[in-house]
């Protein structure tokens, strides 16, 4: 059975499209692109299903087309200016396909700010409908006050009112110092540097004040917004210039196109200029000679699908414009415009010519323009190609592999043509080595010339677009991407050789390290060489963080020097020699196993890597970082990670006391403030996934954190049967607003507040409290070891206390236990702490800022831990060491640290002792552990430690234990 042939009008239909979006011509003007009316043929067509048939047709060509929904208004200009409007946002085309970048509407834009300066804020916000009662000279003036040079610019750039009295005094000094720096520099390079400076300030003079930039781009901006707006003919018909013919310029043509918008007609004008910007744009964007070649990289015109257009939804409106423009400019503009209308519409705009298939009603309006358009004629819409439509569109599509039905693609050649590629094609033999420098550089931390590079450290990408160094330090690479770098006093500074004390940096530190580690490897004794792992980089909120790892690795470099020196106070002068290699496991230890990942790698390479110091922050990463390093065979000893779970692990040992620890002491805060029931507290932790705390909803998703929710579950279990609201937060940001809403509620005051979160999170705690109102009765604070590397007071990186908080935290170290029988006089740790950095001269005070935390010491001990177990082992092995051999491994060192024990003096934190740790003939022997009470005295804190011992057990001074 023989089909039916197709119907004529609906197969010259899609082929008059197909024809119409192939490849655009080389000269725009050579194709003229009407606005295609799809019309029905009787009252009873619908000639919607074409329309879908277009649409459908576009996307198989993988055309850019829209179609914006058309709603009725009672105000057809408005809507169709509105309509207008949304085809010259990029935004309406930025889900479409594009062969070559989005499509942009500068002089669209330029006329909505012309708009925005002369109406007035309509109830949505957006513009009033015109015609506008502001006066041209008022509308003028507001838009030169928001003018901007950029599109991102909201307004003119000004200076604020102090910078007056900041520029006097820059003179000021620059006078100062001119003489100083003229009579030691040529004057060639004198004369340059001025020029130099001449000409900054003169083209920040120029992008600042719009009375510079703006005749420049309306006279010479080829291309520009300003220049179009200023040099288009028209606007001629609004009587540009004056008697003599002089032209008046961008701001005279503002002032007429603002006049006109005060008339009875100005919403038809408005319109009418709205749609000239957007085809004037569509022009621009299609040009083939821009630097971009972005007419050769589009090969088909853009395509508007309008549904039922009519009078009442704008549509109507917007095709007379466009049909009114062309016809006025004689000008033909990339954009196709298809849409549908109804009987109405088509009866409102007069009879359809005469009848023929959709391409010859093509030709035959093609070539009635050069007539249609002439003034005598009268022939309305004549821009307008109307084509009724009727019956099944099913059936009018051909075969698929029809050869005009195939996707329009941008040449092939054309992708060679861009900045990147022309760059690259310019320079390709004379900056390979460049191109490969960059490459190294955004992979590695340290890349040498000419194609050298430090793999243990690598350059990480954090979710916000930071980008962080993370790793193991060999070699001496910094951590620290800028020219200044932390100090241990958390303030920021040049490092310098000469600094001590507070100003001692991390910088400087690593450079120590680094010459000490140099000095011993080219040396004739033997070394091991440890790993210290701590927090380096920091974000927004974070630098106590790396203030703490600071001083962690201070303490570790003292333990270092201790062993390989002698001659200074302190100084042992161990056989085996000791390296110490910082590693980076990023802010909040998130990067810690990627950190892991690159220490292996660096023991693969270097057998003499025998222990890992550090991670003494309890997050998932870290966790599972020290899981991944025991089980591959290296020992770990912690610092101030006080986990319930990792001392399970072989291999982990630990010098901090575990938080079900410093829970328990919670009975102990109770007994000396006297209280004998708890009527209701709060607890306060960061939530996190997979903890074991009480599952509560937070204000957002959880966090990496573990240490705060572990602690949180052990203090609600030391804190059993009080009544508990537990209270989650998620960071610095949100601690004050959760904790405020939760004082907030109704029932019985607080009494106790247990805070299981980080120091950096205390003063947000504290300032919620006081809000909320938790502080107008007296109230107990109950903290964890965290909170002891935040200071209390009213200083610079301080936490202010409230009136009526009565504060008990736990505490790793108390330094005045450790001063205890003039320790400070005798015990290495303060005196190479004494010498080296000159931290506590004469004496060293119970309130140390450097080293009351507690973190230089515990880290001191932990890298003498592992120092000792090195050294006993190297005793051992000795006279059996084969020629050529390794002297101390890792393994030697995990069964040295099984019976490790090393009594104070030679410690810093009390004994250390692992000879209980992983044996289960005998228990762990107790870590140090004090419970610290934090009060007001005369309006200042005053810290009293209520019960405690130190590492090991041993007693500190009188003080009972908890």
């Amino acid at each position: 059975m023989v089909s039916p042939p197709l119907p004529e009008p609906g197969r010259g239909l899609l082929a008059l499209f197909a024809w119409m979006t192939g490849r655009l011509p080389w000269r725009l003007d050579s194709r003229p692109f009407p606005v295609t009316v799809l019309e029905p043929a009787t009252d009873d067509d619908d000639p919607e299903p074409h329309l879908d048939e277009l649409r459908h047709l576009a996307s198989e060509l993988a055309l850019s087309a829209v179609s914006p929904e058309l709603a009725d208004s009672a105000d057809s200009q408005a809507a169709a200016i509105a309509l207008v409007d949304s085809l010259s946002q990029p935004l309406t085309w930025s889900r479409t396909r594009s062969q070559f970048g989005r499509l942009r509407f500068p002089r669209s834009d330029l006329v909505r700010t012309i708009q925005a300066a002369a109406a007035e804020p309509g109830p949505d916000g957006s513009p009033a409908p015109p015609p506008y009662r502001r006066s041209p000279v008022a509308t003028v003036a507001r838009w030169n006050e928001h003018a901007g040079l950029f599109p991102w610019q909201g307004g003119a750039l000004r200076a604020p009112a102090w910078w007056s009295t900041v520029g006097a005094s820059l003179v000021a000094v620059i006078a100062v110092l001119a003489g100083g720096i003229a009579e030691q520099t040529p004057r060639r390079i004198l004369v340059t540097a001025a020029a130099v400076i001449a000409g900054i300030l003169l083209l920040v003079a120029g992008l600042t004040a719009r009375r510079v930039w703006l005749p420049v781009l309306s006279n010479a901006g080829y291309g520009s917004r300003y220049r179009w707006f200023a040099r288009t003919s028209f606007f001629a018909v609004l009587g540009d210039g004056d008697e003599d013919g002089d032209d008046l310029g961008f701001e005279g043509r503002l002032h007429r196109v603002s006049e006109r918008l005060t008339q009875p007609d100005a919403a038809r004008f408005l319109l009418q200029i709205k749609t000239f910007a957007l085809l004037e744009d569509m022009r621009d964007q299609y040009r083939r000679l821009a630097p971009s070649l972005r007419g050769f990289k589009r090969p088909a015109p853009p395509v508007v699908f309008l549904s039922r257009a009519s009078r009442r939804n704008g549509g109507l409106a917007v095709l007379t414009a466009m049909s009114d423009i062309r016809a006025r400019r004689s000008e033909f503009h990339p954009l196709i415009v298809i849409a549908s209308i109804d009987a109405a519409a088509r009866d409102e705009i007069g009879p359809p010519p005469p009848g023929g298939a959709p391409r010859d009603r093509y030709e035959r309006w093609r070539d009635s323009l050069g007539t249609a358009q002439g003034p005598s004629e009268s022939v309305p819409l004549p821009w307008l190609l109307r084509l009724p439509v009727g019956g099944d569109p099913d059936t009018d599509r051909p075969a698929d592999d029809a050869p005009a039905f195939a996707p329009r693609r941008r040449p092939r050649w054309t992708w060679l043509w861009s900045w990147r590629s022309l760059i690259a094609a310019a320079v390709a033999c004379a900056l390979a080595l460049t191109l490969v420098q960059a490459h190294l550089r955004s992979t590695y931390c340290s890349v040498g010339l000419p194609m050298s590079w430090n793999g243990d450290t690598r350059q990480q990408e954090n979710p916000d677009g930071s980008r962080e160094c993370v790793g193991v330090s060999t070699h001496g690479v910094r951590f620290e991407r800028g020219r200044d770098s932390i100090g241990m006093d958390g303030d920021a500074r040049h490092p310098s050789a000469a600094s001590t004390g507070g100003h001692i940096t991390l910088a400087d530190l690593q450079r120590r390290i680094d010459a000490e580690n140099r000095r011993i490897a080219a040396g004739p004794d033997p070394y091991v060489t440890l790993v210290y792992v701590g927090t380096f980089t920091f974000g927004a909120g974070q630098s106590e963080l790396t203030v703490s790892s600071i001083r962690e690795l201070a303490g570790a470099y003292l333990a270092q020097v201790r062993n390989n020196q002698h001659g200074n106070s302190g100084e042992v002068g161990n056989a085996l020699k000791v390296r110490i290699l910082p590693a980076n496991a990023g802010r909040d230890m998130a990067l810690s196993e990627e950190t892991a990942e690159r220490i292996l790698h660096v023991a693969r390479r270097d057998p003499s890597v025998v222990g890992v110091v550090g991670f003494g922050r309890n997050t998932g990463p870290s966790r599972t970082a020290i899981q991944r390093l025991t089980r591959a065979g290296l020992p770990v000893v912690n610092t101030v990670n006080s986990s319930d779970k990792l001392p399970d692990l072989p291999h982990y040992y630990r010098l901090a006391a575990t938080n079900r620890e410093e829970a328990a002491a919670t009975s102990a805060a109770l007994r000396d403030a006297k209280v004998k029931k708890v009527a209701r507290a709060m607890l306060v932790y960061r939530s996190s996934a997979g903890s074991d705390a009480p599952k509560t909803s937070g204000p957002t998703g959880p966090t990496e954190d573990v240490y705060s929710s572990e602690i949180a579950g052990d203090a609600a279990r030391a804190l059993s049967p009080a009544p508990i609201d537990h209270v989650t937060y998620t960071g610095a940001g949100d601690v004050s607003g959760t904790v405020k809403a939760a004082c907030a509620r109704t029932g019985a005051p607080y009494t106790l507040v247990y805070f299981a979160g980080r120091a950096e999170d205390l003063a947000g705690l504290t300032n919620g409290l006081v809000q909320g109102g938790c502080t107008r009765r007296r109230l107990l604070l109950i903290a964890g070891d965290d909170v002891t590397k935040t200071r209390f007071g009213t200083g610079p990186h301080e936490v202010r206390l409230p009136a009526n908080v009565t504060v008990y935290h736990t505490a790793f170290v108390h330094l005045p236990n450790l001063l205890t029988g003039d320790a400070d006089l005798t015990d290495d740790f303060f005196l190479m702490a004494r010498g080296r950095f000159g931290i506590g001269v004469p004496r060293v005070k119970p309130d140390e800022p450097l080293l009351v935390d507690g973190q230089m010491a515990l880290t001191f001990d932990a890298t003498i831990a592992i120092a000792e177990a090195a050294q006993n082992a190297y005793t051992f092995l000795g006279p059996r060491l084969v020629t050529g051999g390794r002297s101390v491994t890792s393994g030697a060192v995990l069964e040295e640290l099984h019976n490790l024990y090393v009594r104070r003096g030679g410690s810093a934190t009390g004994d250390i002792d692992f000879t209980g740790d992983h044996r289960k003939s005998a228990a762990p022997r107790p870590r140090g552990l004090t419970l610290v009470r934090v009060t007001l005295v005369n309006g200042r804190p005053q810290s009293t430690a209520i019960c405690g011992q130190l590492n090991g057990g041993v007693r500190a001074g009188k003080l009972p234990r908890c």
